[in-house]
């Protein structure tokens, strides 16, 4: 069962119960029990709520008989007629009115105290209880489910024929489907004709003839659709009570209901009632309809939220009942300031929060005062809180009710009048503007507070008459102002008059403009005036500037070489300046009014043309071009044309405005510097040497012919886009001086550099930098022309190459004959004198020992000759390799096979017994090289290691991800750090080999292979340490 809010029930001074209709189980009779009584009623009837809730009132009701009284409460459910009835109760000796009423599908019984009975002393009732029960009725009509509406009989020769709505609420308006304003004051057949039809009309017109209330039920057909109604129709004085319930959702569901559970139904039916109950008596409650109201208990908690609290502040009721305290809904610094003024009235200042509100509503009995809501969303409304408490008959606090009130219109209207007064009063100040007031009876002057400040007249003398004002007044319009004042005087005119006066204390000028309404009496006199005046010398000042202004401005124009002009929307010209007739011949008197198209030559007017109605469609706001004006002599002249719109105040366009500028000799000369220009092209873009033009401040190209691209392979597009292009065209040996040259400001500069082209080529250049002055000899430009002198570099580098080759030529002749007359005498000395013992030993007759001798001396001859084949060998390889005749055969070699093969087949089987010491370092990769002459270089190496080393010689190969590395090392005497420069020259030997035999060839023609394989061979020796050769050579791919 739904529990109303007691505390407010509680609270009404007239006892209260809810009557529900209980059929018995005899289902002939029915009987009414109290569902919900107010502790009221209770005291009334000397009883307790818990002996009357669920019971009938029958052992109560003493002023009737019982049965006649269930006649009456049946009476009134059934007719829906209120009963009225004055009892005087025994026990307390004190009248009561009993009233039954219905609501809904329940009765409500009630006991109003009464000071008298009717017909003694007094009939009123109490003014505060009037004032309650009306309040009440409006609460209930206002929020009331059921349609209501009171219509009036309209007569016509003594019959009734149509009814007029003088009262409805608005749960009719959404019945119906039309307005509240639209049925009030209309007739009931104009807005439902088709009542007449169907019998309701005719009913109306029997309760009001009879008095006799009644109700049905009926199917409707409404603008806002069908629907079944509930009718019940009352007699109200001369008028009819007009209620409808719909009840269109019960006729759907009534044949369900008749289907469904005895019980279950009385338990719908009681929780509808519940609901029911409670939703008249919070509509019956809440008596000021669009106010927050909250109640709480006696500690602050809210206990009760009323629908406009919610959609004031956004938060439902079950977000603040039993959770929170009204200071909430408050903001909270505005709340602080209210809960410390508060408390300085208090006995106790150790209070806090909302105890602060109930100890001062406690002991003040209510509060009042604007606050601030802040609401569920962050918004903050004004509104004025009422908080006061709410007692019970035994006068104990049960608790506080908070009525907000949305004062935010109130506040909006408050700001902007406030606003309004103070824009007035800045108008007044802003506007200087002085009120008077002139009596003209008297003759006395009144004037606003601040007229001495607004027009800089002392305040000591002040104006009191008009007398006083004519002395101040300009001389020159002394006159004129006497007149109007006596014209004032006479009732003729209204004030309105400029005039200047002098100021006592600066002698300054000041144009005052004054403006009067005048009071005429019957007689025609003008007792009073009262206007405003107001301080024109600014303006009047500004006016004179304006004028002065406007003159120099028409003097510039009038002396101006370029043509002023101005056009209306249609191309007319409305104005010209006397330049027009300089530059075209015509005057401006016979051009003004043209279309300045005339005055365009004819091959010039459409563009000229498409440019003008651009700016008239006010698509673009200017435009400047160029275009040939016709010369009234004959012939044309070229013209500048600077052209934009025109608007005024209200941004309408009015016309063109602009300047001509006559352009004719400068297009002349532009002509003859395009004629210059053509031919300069012609000449410097035909020809093969580069030419250019530079910036003088910034390397910045002007001009670069084409042959700036047969040289570098770079576009002059390129080069003018980005000029630093140009130094990577430059050789980066060269670069660095040639630019220095180029910012050179010296008159003339020669230079010679190399410049490289995007395919690798390189080009020799002979330069020559200079300068372009202007005629006061200031540097404008640099110029720069520049020719291939390649062919004769090569020459040149070919005839120095050949003579260099000569040289060396000679020297290595000299070397060779001085080498070979050594090399060869020696053998061939040996070869003689081994002869001549030969013939020697072979004419004697006796000798046994010859052949052994002949053979030693064969030997000798054998050795020396292949030590002359080694060295004529050697010296045919090196001119091979000079002359280019040496071929590389590359393929691609493993190097550790090639090492192991070339030590097996040479130095396994050497009669000391020494042998090669072979390793591999890293993971072995192929190379792609000639296996002839590395052999051939290992070999010379190795034979070297063991001819000058008595140890073993050490082979090192090293692998890595890019290249090969031998290493040839013996553990010899060395060389001198003195022959290291020259060990691979031609016929060179250490100085220090002493007898050991060789040719000074082998490691010159070792370095040649090396070189032809692509490779590197250097040599690390220290002299009584030993020597390693280090030949690098480039790897291939990975070997498994």
């Amino acid at each position: 069962m739904i529990t109303l809010p007691e505390p407010w029930f509680d609270t009404l001074s007239l006892g209260i119960a809810y009557l529900k209709p209980v059929q018995n189980q005899d289902h002939l009779s029915t009987t009414f029990q109290c569902q919900q009584v107010n502790t009221t009623l209770a005291q009334v009837l000397s009883t307790t709520i818990d002996q009357l809730l669920e019971q009938p009132l029958d052992p109560f009701v003493f002023w009737v008989p019982q049965n006649e009284w269930k006649e009456q409460l049946l009476t009134v459910y059934r007719t829906g007629e209120a009963l009225k009835q004055y009892v005087k109760f025994p026990h307390t000796n004190r009248w009561f009115q009993a009233c039954t009423v219905r609501g809904d599908d329940q009765l409500v019984f009630s006991l109003q105290p009464v000071v008298s009975m009717p017909g003694e002393q007094s009939t009123d009732l109490p003014i505060s209880t009037l004032q309650e029960t009306n309040q009440l009725l409006q609460a209930v009509i206002q929020t009331s489910p059921t349609g209501l509406a009171l219509l009036r009989p309209i007569w016509q020769a003594g019959t009734i024929v149509d009814f007029r709505y003088v009262l409805n609420n608005p749960q009719s308006a959404v019945i119906t489907g039309l307005p509240q304003e639209t049925m009030l004051g209309n007739r009931l057949s104009v807005l439902f004709p088709h009542l007449l039809a169907n019998g309701v009309f005719d009913t109306m017109v029997r309760v009001v003839l009879t008095g006799t209330s009644q109700r049905f039920e009926i199917l409707d057909e409404l603008p806002s659709g069908a629907f079944w109604g509930d009718f019940t129709l009352v007699r109200v004085g001369s008028d009819v009570l007009f209620s409808v319930q719909d009840i269109t959702h019960l006729k759907q569901i009534e044949e369900q209901l008749r289907q469904a559970n005895r019980e279950l139904e009385q338990r719908v039916a009681e929780r509808t009632s519940q609901v029911r109950q409670l939703s008249a008596f919070q509509r019956a409650i809440l008596t000021h309809a669009g106010l927050g109201i909250t109640a709480t208990d006696t500690k602050g908690i809210i206990q009760l939220v009323n629908p406009a609290m919610e959609a004031l502040t956004g938060y439902g009721a079950d977000e603040l009942i039993d959770k929170v305290t009204p200071g909430f809904l408050r903001d909270p610094s505005v709340h602080q300031q209210q809960l410390d003024q508060l408390k300085e009235t208090l006995n106790d200042q150790s209070l806090v929060g909302e105890d602060v509100v109930t100890a001062y509503a406690t002991q003040h009995n209510f509060i009042r005062r604007e606050n601030t809501l802040l609401t569920k969303d962050g918004r903050r409304i004004p509104v004025l809180a009422t908080v006061s408490g709410l007692y019970d008959d035994q006068d104990d606090l049960m608790g506080f009710v908070d009525i907000a009130t949305d004062i935010s219109p109130l506040k909006t209207v408050e700001a902007a009048l406030i606003q309004a007064q103070q824009r007035s009063q800045l108008a007044i100040k802003a506007g200087k503007l002085g009120i008077w007031e002139w009596n003209l009876a008297t003759d006395n002057l009144e004037l606003e507070v601040h007229f001495s400040s607004y027009f800089n007249t002392p305040e000591q003398a002040g104006f009191y008459r008009i007398g006083q004002v004519l002395q101040l007044t300009h001389p020159a319009d002394l006159p004129y102002l006497k007149q109007a004042l006596l014209e004032i005087k006479r009732g003729k005119r209204v004030l309105d008059i400029e005039f200047r006066i002098i100021l006592p204390t600066t002698q300054a000028i000041h144009f005052l403009k004054v403006d009067g309404l005048l009071t005429h009496s019957e007689t025609g006199s003008v007792p009073q005036v009262v206007g405003v005046v107001a301080d024109r010398t600014t303006l009047r000042q500004s006016q004179l500037a304006l004028e002065e202004s406007e003159h120099r401005y028409r003097t510039l124009v009038n002396s101006m070489k370029e043509a002023v002009f101005q056009t209306d929307t249609a191309g007319l010209w409305t104005y010209l300046n006397p330049a027009w007739e300089t530059i075209t011949g015509f005057s401006v008197q016979e051009s003004l009014g043209k279309l300045f198209l005339d005055y365009v030559l004819a091959e010039d007017q459409e563009h000229n043309q498409q440019l003008f109605e651009p700016m008239i469609t006010r698509q673009k706001a200017y435009c400047r071009h160029e275009v040939r004006y016709i010369h009234k002599s004959g012939g044309y002249r070229w013209v500048e044309v600077f052209s934009q719109v025109t608007l005024n105040e209200q941004d309408e366009l009015t016309g063109t405005t602009g300047t001509l500028t006559d352009i004719t000799d400068r297009k002349q000369t532009e002509e003859i510097l395009r004629d210059s220009e053509q031919r300069f092209r012609e000449i410097a873009e035909n020809v093969d040497e580069l030419y250019w033009i530079r910036d003088l401040h910034s390397p910045k190209f002007l001009y670069m012919n084409p042959s700036f691209e047969k040289f570098s392979g770079v576009s002059v597009a390129e080069l003018y886009q980005n000029p630093l292009i140009f130094a990577d065209f430059i050789h980066e040996d060269d670069r660095a001086v040639i630019l220095a040259a180029f910012m050179n400001n010296e008159p003339g500069t020669d230079f010679q550099f190399r410049v490289r082209h995007l395919n690798g080529t390189l080009r020799w250049l002979s330069a020559r930098v200079f300068l372009l002055t202007d005629e006061a000899g200031r540097p404008m430009r640099r110029l720069g022309v520049a020719s291939d002198i390649t062919a004769v570099i090569e020459k040149e580098q070919i005839l120095e190459e050949s003579l260099a080759k000569e040289r060396a030529l000679n020297v290595l002749k000299s070397q060779f004959i001085a080498t070979a007359s050594h090399q060869f005498r020696t053998p061939l000395m040996a070869i003689s004198s081994s002869v001549e013992l030969i013939r020697y030993y072979t004419s004697l007759s006796t000798a046994p020992s010859s052949p052994v001798l002949i053979n030693k001396h064969a030997d000798s001859i054998l050795r020396q000759v292949t030590s002359l084949d080694e060295l004529i060998v050697d010296t045919l390889t090196l001119s091979k390799i000079e002359e280019g005749k040496v071929a590389t055969d590359l393929e691609e070699i493993d190097v550790v096979s090639l090492c192991q093969e070339l030590v097996g087949a040479t130095f396994s089987d050497r009669s000391d017994g020494r042998q090669v010491e072979l390793s591999s370092v890293g993971l072995p990769v192929s190379i792609q090289s000639d296996k002839t002459l590395l052999s051939h270089v290992l070999l010379n190496l190795l034979s070297n290691a063991f001819k000058y080393s008595t140890w073993n010689p050490r082979l090192t190969i090293r692998f890595c991800h890019t290249n090969v590395t031998l290493a040839i090392q013996d553990k010899g005497f060395g060389i001198p750090a003195k022959d290291l420069p020259f060990l691979f020259g031609k016929f060179f030997r250490a100085s220090n080999v002493g007898q050991i035999k060789g040719t000074g060839l082998g490691l010159a023609i070792c370095k040649e292979y090396v070189d032809l394989l692509g490779g590197t061979i250097d040599v690390e020796s220290t002299e009584g340490v030993g020597t390693t050769f280090l030949i690098t050579l480039r790897g291939g791919s990975e070997l498994n």
